[in-house]
């Protein structure tokens, strides 16, 4: 079951990001995010956009949301896309049915561009994006630092309609 995000999910998101960050380059933060400062954030970005969790037989597998691609005007018809997965689930196809119905949301709210950044050497990732339909259109080398070492990112795109 896919559902919106809810408080009792917070702490639980909150520990899989706080996985990525200080284990992986997949976010580009270096700090684990407070529960202080993650509410305040799914609070920030659930003011305008979906933030949804996948739940299968009442265990969470997955989280994801959409975010402004850029604070200007100009942008406000295209979201970035962001994808976090139970460390112990990922590969196991949650992925995909968060990203459908991101995609779903997207549409009703009128969005019609999504981009997603996807960190160098994530090839798990580049392929999820393509198989999903996006393609990719930049990449930026040397753009990140972290874990002592410089890290390139790739835009990926999805449009969504004329």
């Amino acid at each position: 079951m896919i559902r919106p995000l809810e408080d009792r999910d917070l702490e639980l998101c909150r520990s899989w990001y706080n996985y990525y960050v200080m284990n992986t380059v997949i976010s580009f933060e270096e700090a684990p995010v407070s529960a202080e400062a993650w509410k305040q954030r799914t609070e920030e970005i659930t003011k305008r956009y979906p933030w949804i969790v996948l739940e299968e037989d009442g265990v969470l597998k997955g989280y994801a949301y959409l975010s402004p691609f850029h604070p200007r005007s100009a942008y406000r018809f295209t979201a970035d896309v962001s994808i976090y997965l139970d460390p112990a689930q990922r590969g196991k196809g949650y992925g995909k049915p968060l990203m459908r119905e991101l995609e779903r949301l997207a549409k009703e709210q009128g969005i019609r561009n999504l981009i997603s950044l996807v960190t160098e050497g994530n090839q798990a990732s580049e392929t999820f994006h393509e198989a999903c339909g996006f393609v990719k259109k930049a990449v930026l080398e040397n753009t990140g630092y972290k874990f002592g070492r410089w890290i390139g990112v790739t835009y990926y795109m999805k449009a969504l309609g004329d």
